[in-house]
């Protein structure tokens, strides 16, 4: 036990776990030593019944907060205990509606006393702590509700992520990286066509020379993605040729060489940022709309520079802070 507690918030869910178990157990003793054929687990449920009954499944589902299939094993288990039963609905006979049987009702002033025992020794506990648990618990429930504990962690787990990746710019030594590294991702979705080779494999002359940059990213000493940022004429960028390898994904590697890229732009005080894309690259756009990047037409003279069916976006850059 010292062990989990050692963890602290690590084993959080652990503790409430094993803090629950304890309560269970030590409530069962209770029962127990009173000659009382019950247990906690049913408690909320039978309780439920005896202030609300008569209650279909779904609404016992509703109000107590677990699935309809837990709330028909515990009715199941009730109803063969005698503590229950089953009513007719006359609106439907589908419906199943629960309350309490007759053995059920002679059973609460036998237990009425011991859920004050129960309900007064909690306070005594938390008296004895120095502070309400059941008020942290409902600070705690509407947190989660705010922004549930998934959210949280994987927020957290892309900010670690995030702070690994070393961003650094186009060096020649890099000339070849720069072209392997998309070759992996055309091959993989499309074909490398003409207009891909004139990037990838002419970088100095086609991008650096021309007032664009190259950016590469690098994870644990090893250089796994990369992105262009295409200077044009009207003050403006394309992103173009964004790469991670695919060992490397799902690591924030392309979100950083996007903002990169954006931080790059701005800072040269381009107007607009624009890219072309597919849908076939689902996470890539997915990126491409978190970063406010929108789908805008084609203009009916624009050229298009590819065979594969593409997607055209653009990232006002005056409304980036």
């Amino acid at each position: 036990m010292q062990f989990i507690k050692d963890l602290e918030e690590l084993a959080f869910g652990t503790r409430l776990k094993l803090f629950n178990e304890r309560l269970t157990q030590e409530g069962s003793k209770v029962y127990q030593q009173l000659n009382i054929d019950f247990e906690p687990r049913w408690f909320t449920f039978f309780y439920l019944l005896y202030k609300k009954a008569p209650l279909s499944i779904t609404e016992i589902s509703a109000q107590l907060g677990i699935t309809q299939p837990a709330v028909t094993q515990l009715a199941d288990i009730l109803i063969k205990k005698g503590l229950i039963e089953t009513v007719k609905n006359n609106g439907d006979t589908r419906k199943r509606i629960l309350t309490l049987s007759a053995q059920g009702k002679e059973l609460i002033p036998v237990l009425q006393p011991v859920w004050d025992g129960f309900n007064d020794a909690t306070k005594d506990l938390f008296n004895k702590a120095g502070f309400d648990l059941i008020l942290v618990l409902d600070r705690l429930e509407r947190a989660l509700d705010e922004k549930d504990m998934t959210s949280r962690i994987l927020d957290k787990v892309k900010e670690k992520q995030s702070e690994a990746v070393e961003i650094f710019n186009y060096e020649p030594e890099y000339k070849e990286l720069f072209r392997d590294l998309n070759y992996e991702w055309l091959r993989k979705y499309f074909s490398i066509e003409d207009n891909d080779r004139k990037l990838l494999e002419n970088p100095e002359e086609e991008i650096i020379n021309k007032g664009g940059n190259i950016f590469f990213a690098k994870v644990d000493s090893e250089i796994v993605g990369t992105a262009a940022l295409l200077k044009h004429p009207d003050n403006s960028y394309e992103l173009a040729k964004m790469a991670v390898t695919e060992k490397a994904q799902g690591r924030q590697i392309g979100k950083r060489l996007a903002l990169a890229a954006i931080d790059y732009a701005k800072n040269h005080n381009a107007k607009k940022i624009m890219l072309e894309s597919s849908k076939e690259l689902s996470k890539a756009f997915k990126l491409y709309r978190k970063l406010g990047f929108e789908q805008v037409p084609y203009m009916p003279d624009e050229i298009v520079k590819y065979k594969r069916k593409t997607i055209k976006m653009e990232l006002d850059l005056k409304n980036i802070k």
